[in-house]
C-alpha cells in the first residue's frame, strides 16, 4: 500500500507541489500575455516585445481590398487591423474604382479610425436632368441635401425646385415669388444665398439691385408666404442673418453704425444687441463671436465671445481689413476659431470659457495656430472634426480629434468667380478647377478630378453621396447649360 509508505507519500507531495507551481507559472504567463495584449503589446518574430496599434478601415463602396506596403491584407473593408507600431502605406482598391491611399504613422497602443474613405469610379457616368437656354443666376441646396433650388434664367421670381430624395427619379417643380415683395430694378440685379434655415424649407436670399439690397425669405414649400424682411421688420439693415439657424429669428447688422440688433417674426421691432461690431458669427441660441474696436487699445481690435449675459475677451488683433470667424461644438466641447488679415494667422481655442474661469488673469491659449497669408475663408467641416482656413491655393487645416495641424498649397487653381474651396462632407473639400470638379481630403491627400462643373455654383451631393449634381455647360447644345447628375458608383454597384 503506497499511501502508507512515508517515502512514497513524500514523492507524491513533491509531484503535487511541482504541478501546482507549473500551473501557477502558466497562469501568471497567460495573465501577462493577456495584459500585454490589452495594452497593445505582442511578441515579434525574434521574441522581442513589441506594442501594437489598432486601425479601423471602412470604405464607400464596401468591401474594398486592403494593401499594406503593397501587400494584400487578409481581410477587406470594413476591417479591424491589429498592427505593430510603425509607418504603413495603406491602399484601398476595388474593381472599377480609383485607389484610395494614405500613409499611416501608427503609434503603439493607439487607435486610428479611417471610416471616411470614398473610392471614386474610374469612369464617370453623367446624365443631363434639365436644360437651360442660358446660365442660371443662382443654385443652392438645402442642408439635408434633399432640395436643389435653381433660379430660372431670365426671371428674378421663378425658381425650379428639384426633389433629390429619389436618386433614380428626380422630380422638378416650378415655384414663384410674389412679385410684390421683390423691388423692381432699373439696371442690374442678382441673387445671393445667405443661408438655409434648419427646417430645410426656408432660405434667406439677398436681392442686389441698382446698388442697393434687400433680404427675401423664400418659403420653398409655400412660396406665396415668402417675405421681404426689410419690409416686414421695418429695417434698412445692410445684412440680415439667421439666429440659431431659425427661419423666424434674425440678427440685423448696420455697416454704417457697426451695430447689431435682434428681431423675429413674432417680435418684429428690432432691439439693440451689440455696437462697434466689425465682424460677427453666431452659434446656437445664445453665443456670439465678434470683433470690436470698443475699449480696444489704439491700433487694436478685440475678439470677444458673448454667451448669454457674459462676455469674454479672447484675443487682441492689430486692426485689419478682414476678419474670419467661426465656432461650433465637437464632442460636447466648444471650439472657437478666428483670424485677421493683419496677422496672417488663425487661432483655434478649445473651451476658452473654461480657461478664463480657471485662470481669469491669464490670456486664453490656443490649441493650434494656422499660418495662412491673408486668410479670407474659415469653416468647420460638416462633422466639426476639421477646420480649414484658406487664401487662394494656400490652405491650413486642423484635426481636432487627433490634434494635428496641416499647411499645404494645392496645385489646382480655382476657376473664377470661385473664391475658395468648400466642404464636401466631414472629411473632404471640393473646388472647380479647369472646368471640372476636384475633390481632396482635408490634408490634400487623394486628390481626384471628376466631372465638368461651373465655378459659379457649389457641387450638390445626394444624401448618401452616391450622386453628385452640378450646373455645367450643355454637352449637346453650345451656349446652353444643364443640371447634371453623375453617379459615384459603377454600373455594377448601382
Amino acid at each position: 500500500m503506497d499511501y502508507l509508505d512515508p517515502r512514497k507519500q513524500f514523492q507524491h507531495r513533491i509531484i503535487l507541489l511541482v504541478g501546482y507551481v507549473c500551473v501557477a507559472v502558466a497562469i501568471v504567463i497567460a495573465t501577462l500575455i493577456l495584459l500585454y495584449q490589452a495594452y497593445g503589446f505582442g511578441l515579434g518574430k525574434n521574441g522581442t516585445v513589441i506594442q501594437n496599434g489598432l486601425v479601423f478601415l471602412s470604405s464607400q463602396p464596401n468591401p474594398a481590398k486592403i494593401y499594406l506596403d503593397n501587400k494584400l491584407y487578409s481581410t477587406q473593408t470594413n476591417a479591424r487591423l491589429v498592427l505593430p507600431a510603425g509607418n504603413y502605406n495603406v491602399r484601398l482598391s476595388r474593381t472599377g474604382y480609383r485607389d484610395w491611399r494614405r500613409t499611416i504613422d501608427l503609434l503603439g497602443g493607439s487607435v486610428e479610425h479611417f471610416d471616411y474613405p470614398v473610392l471614386f469610379p474610374i469612369n464617370l457616368t453623367t446624365t443631363q436632368i434639365h436644360d437651360y437656354a442660358s446660365v442660371p443666376g443662382l443654385a443652392t441646396q438645402s442642408p439635408d441635401r434633399r432640395w436643389l433650388l435653381v433660379q430660372q434664367p431670365g426671371s428674378m421670381t421663378a425658381f425650379d425646385l428639384y426633389d433629390l430624395k429619389n436618386d433614380t427619379k428626380t422630380v422638378m417643380t416650378t415655384i414663384s415669388l410674389p412679385t410684390a415683395i421683390v423691388s423692381k430694378a432699373t439696371n442690374s440685379e442678382s441673387w445671393q444665398v445667405v443661408a438655409w434655415a434648419d427646417d430645410n424649407q426656408h432660405v434667406l436670399l439677398q436681392h442686389i439691385y441698382d446698388g442697393k439690397s434687400e433680404f427675401i425669405l423664400l418659403d420653398t414649400q409655400n412660396p406665396d408666404q415668402s417675405l421681404n424682411l426689410n419690409t416686414t421688420l421695418a429695417t434698412s439693415a445692410t445684412n440680415i442673418t439667421l439666429d440659431n439657424i431659425k427661419y423666424n429669428q434674425y440678427y440685423l447688422y448696420d455697416a454704417l453704425s457697426d451695430s447689431l440688433e435682434m428681431a423675429s417674426l413674432k417680435s418684429p421691432t428690432a432691439t439693440p444687441y451689440l455696437d462697434h461690431v466689425l465682424a460677427y458669427q453666431s452659434y446656437g441660441n445664445n453665443s456670439m463671436l465678434y470683433v470690436t474696436d470698443s475699449d480696444a487699445p489704439a491700433g487694436k481690435t478685440l475678439l470677444k465671445l458673448a454667451v448669454g449675459s457674459q462676455t469674454y475677451i479672447l484675443h487682441s488683433f492689430p486692426v485689419a481689413s478682414n476678419y474670419v470667424l467661426d465656432l461650433t461644438q465637437y464632442a460636447g466641447t466648444l471650439y472657437v476659431a478666428a483670424g485677421a488679415s493683419s496677422e496672417n494667422k488663425v487661432y483655434i481655442y478649445r473651451d476658452p470659457i473654461a480657461q478664463l474661469q480657471a485662470q481669469p488673469s491669464h490670456a486664453v491659449t490656443p490649441v493650434q495656430v494656422l499660418h495662412v497669408t491673408d486668410p479670407d475663408y474659415l469653416s468647420f467641416s460638416d462633422n466639426a472634426q476639421f477646420i480649414v482656413t484658406e487664401h487662394g491655393m494656400e490652405f491650413g487645416t486642423y484635426d481636432i480629434e487627433n490634434k494635428l495641424g496641416y499647411k499645404y498649397t494645392i496645385n489646382t487653381p480655382l476657376d473664377p468667380p470661385e473664391a475658395h474651396a468648400t466642404w464636401m462632407d466631414g472629411d473632404r473639400l471640393t473646388l472647380v478647377s479647369g472646368g471640372k470638379l476636384v475633390v481632396f481630403d482635408y490634408d490634400d491627400a487623394n486628390q481626384q478630378t471628376l466631372m465638368p462643373g461651373s465655378a459659379a455654383y457649389l457641387p450638390f451631393f445626394s444624401t448618401d453621396y452616391k450622386y453628385v449634381y452640378a450646373i455645367a455647360p450643355d454637352s449637346k447644345t453650345p451656349g446652353q447649360f444643364a443640371v447634371t447628375q453623375t453617379s459615384l458608383l459603377t454600373a455594377a454597384d448601382r
